[in-house]
Order: C-alpha cells, then sequence, then structure tokens
C-alpha cells in the first residue's frame, strides 16, 4: 500500500519528465501516472483510507481518566477529596481491538487497490479506443491520398482525350466516401480525447491529446489455470473480503471479553477535620462492573453474522472471479488469434490484389470498378485488422481487471 503514503512520488517525477515538454503527447504508462497524480478521485481513496485509519486507532485508546474535586462541610469538619479515576484494562480487550484495527485498515488498502485497479482499467479502454482512431485515421488518410492520385490522373487523361468522364466521376465518389468516414472518424477520436482528459486534473484541455502506441502491441496470453490461481492470489477485492472475515473473527473475540467484569480504580487524596486542626490522607477505591445484563452478547451475534456474511460474500465473489477470468481469457486468447490469423493471410493478399488491378487498369485489361473495387479491399482489410487488434488488446486489458494485474507506470 505503499502507493497511498507518496502516491507514486518517483514515478510520477519520471513521468513528469517524460512529457513535461510535450504534455498532449502521451504512452499508456505516461497516461496512468498523470491521473494518478491529477485525478481528485485517487485523493478521494487515499483519504478514506485515511479515515478508515483513525477510526479503527480511537477504538484501541485508552478511555481517559477522570478527576473530581469533592467537599463535604458538616458542621465544625470539612473534607475535601480529590480523586483520579481510571478503568484498568483486565479484559484485555484493547490489544484485541487494535489488532481488528489493523486488519480493518488493511482490508480497507485493499478495497482502495481495488477501486484504483478499476479507474486504471477505465483509462487503459479509452486509451485504446483513442490508439484506434488515430490509427484508422492514418490508414483512411493514407488510401485517400492514393485515390487523390489517381483522381489527378484520371483528370488529366479525361483532358487530354484518354480517359473517360465515368472513370474520373466513380473515383471521385469513392474519395467522397473516404473523406465522409474521415469525418466520421473525427469525431471518435475527438470522444476518446474528451474522455481521456476527464482522467486528468478538472479543466484538461482535450484538443492535441495524443496516445502514443499500436493499438496492436501486447504480449502473448498465459494459461487459463495459471490465471484463475493468480486472481485469487492477487484481486484486491478478495483480500478485502479474506481481510473483513478475520477482522469479524477479532471483533468477536473482543466483544466474547465483555463476558468479564470490568475494573476501574480511583484514587486520590483526603483532608479532613475542623478549619483550624485538619489531617491529611489518602483515598483507594475499587470498582468491579459486573456483568448481569449486558454481557456483550449482542455485539457477539453482530459480528458473528458479519463474519458469514462476508466469508458468503467472499465464496460468491471467488466464483465470480473464476468466471470472470475464464471469459476474459477465452475472448483475449481467441481475439489475438484470430487477429494474426487474419494479418497473415488476408492483409498481404489484399496489398498483392491491388497491386494486380492497378497494373491490369494500366495494361487495360481491368476497368475502374476492379481497380476502386481493390482498393476498396485493402483499405477494409486494414481498418478490419485495427478492429480485430483493438478487441484483442481491450480483452487483454478486461483479462488484466480480472486477475488483478496491475499496471505500474
Amino acid at each position: 500500500m505503499c502507493r497511498w503514503r507518496p502516491l507514486v512520488l518517483a514515478t510520477g517525477f519520471c513521468g513528469l519528465v517524460a512529457w513535461g515538454a510535450s504534455a498532449q503527447t502521451l504512452t499508456e504508462e505516461q497516461a496512468l501516472t498523470r491521473m494518478r497524480m491529477e485525478h481528485p478521485q485517487i485523493r478521494v481513496l487515499r483519504f478514506t483510507v485515511r479515515e478508515v485509519e483513525a477510526a479503527a486507532r480511537e477504538r484501541s485508546l485508552l478511555d481517559n481518566p477522570t478527576v473530581s474535586y469533592t467537599r463535604e462541610d458538616a458542621g465544625l469538619s470539612v473534607d475535601d477529596f480529590l480523586l483520579v479515576t481510571q478503568e484498568l484494562p483486565v479484559r484485555r480487550r484493547l490489544g484485541l481491538l487494535s489488532e481488528a484495527a489493523g486488519q480493518a485498515v488493511n482490508a480497507a488498502e485493499a478495497r482502495a487497490d481495488a477501486d484504483l485497479l478499476a479507474f486504471d482499467t477505465r483509462l487503459r479502454l479509452v486509451f485504446a479506443d483513442l490508439l484506434l482512431a488515430q490509427e484508422r485515421t492514418q490508414t483512411l488518410e493514407a488510401s485517400l491520398s492514393d485515390l487523390n492520385r489517381l483522381v489527378d490522373v484520371l483528370r488529366a487523361r479525361e483532358e487530354q482525350g484518354e480517359g473517360s468522364r465515368f472513370d474520373r466521376l466513380r473515383a471521385e465518389r469513392e474519395v467522397a466516401d473516404i473523406d465522409t468516414d474521415l469525418g466520421t472518424v473525427a469525431i471518435d477520436c475527438l470522444t476518446a480525447q474528451a474522455q481521456l482528459a476527464s482522467f486528468f486534473a478538472p479543466g484538461t484541455d482535450p484538443a492535441g491529446l495524443t496516445a502514443v502506441g499500436h493499438v496492436a502491441d501486447g504480449g502473448t496470453v498465459p494459461g487459463l489455470e495459471v490465471l484463475v490461481a493468480q486472481a485469487v492470489a492477487h484481486r484486491s477485492d478478495y483480500r478485502a473480503l479474506t481481510l473483513g472475515e478475520a477482522q469479524w473473527a477479532t471483533e468477536k473475540r473482543a466483544a466474547e471479553r465483555l463476558r468479564l467484569p470490568g475494573v476501574a480504580v480511583t484514587a486520590g487524596l483526603k483532608r479532613a477535620g475542623a478549619p483550624t486542626m485538619r489531617d491529611s490522607g489518602y483515598v483507594v477505591t475499587a470498582t468491579v462492573a459486573v456483568p448481569l445484563f449486558n454481557r456483550g452478547q449482542e455485539q457477539v451475534a453482530r459480528a458473528e453474522a458479519a463474519r458469514r456474511r462476508t466469508d458468503a460474500e467472499r465464496q460468491a465473489l471467488r466464483t465470480r472471479i473464476e468466471s470472470e477470468v475464464r471469459v476474459s481469457h477465452a475472448a483475449a486468447s481467441r481475439y489475438r488469434e484470430l487477429a494474426d490469423r487474419y494479418r497473415s493471410g488476408s492483409v498481404e493478399r489484399a496489398a498483392e490484389l491491388a497491386a494486380i488491378a492497378t497494373a491490369g487498369y494500366e495494361e487495360g485489361e481491368y476497368g475502374i470498378l476492379e481497380l476502386l473495387d481493390a482498393h476498396r479491399v485493402t483499405l477494409g482489410t486494414g481498418l478490419r485488422l485495427l478492429e480485430l487488434s483493438a478487441a484483442a488488446r481491450r480483452a487483454a486489458i478486461e483479462l488484466d481487471r480480472a486477475i488483478g494485474q496491475e499496471t505500474t507506470p
């Protein structure tokens, strides 16, 4: 839980150095660092843990002593008492309450870790959306550039009487469609930029935010059984429930100590006698609280009910974790395989198809429709590959969340 103390100051400084000169260009790691340094929600998580810690420590403190002064005046005799009363921790509840306090703080830290991981996951998904929009823009712009060159050639041929008006108009129609697609992708890019800016300090200008990287970046997916065991061991929300169950078990033990008598000791000074002749002495009183009506039975019942509820929640969460890991693993591995298979089986063939169509059109074997169809297939193949790669990246991010894999900036 060390990151809640200095809150990644060291890594944050490195991140600032990296993006200080060009604050709008970010890798995923730099975006995470900036989010953890700037977003108010991170401070909310940190101070929530501090609240729990302060409240937990308060319960483990000794009761304050009480000081009283009494003066009794009866005829010629005047008695003065100065007394201090302190409850003694003979039932040894404070040690158990202190242990339960530590467990409560650890559970709060684990819950904060789980909330932080969920926040990181949302940022990474938005970052993937921005990467996808950027790479779709690049792919469309490259295709548009090729078609614009083709339109220029067709226009020149038409002016020289060597080409047809139909060819030029059909090519210009294709240019208009891609230009419209670019406008749609621009909206997606603006949306992703605005969503990414929402993870930073309030008032961050989303304009110009640029994601660095490639949507297809990602490693291999480990085996399923390894990931299930890793998830149970690493998930912070599961650890929080385990610690919570231990806390309520300790709370029950502390409540059971209320069956024992409580002891308080009063000691002080006494002065007695007539005003002209007074004697001094001491006073000692031992008070025993007899657990006759309240023997902690309700506190024990409450702690036991809370322990059983937490245990049931933990078992339910374990079942959900296993399901989430299996679903996320299947999606991540299959999308990765599908993207790799599509890349090897379709992208190169689409490029070859475009080259054949271009050569055939130059030699008069194919018409403009065949040429434009080849360009459309090439563009569609590139865009489809980007979509598959983005789906694989999103599935991998969800898998990281399912197994509790923290992304360290």
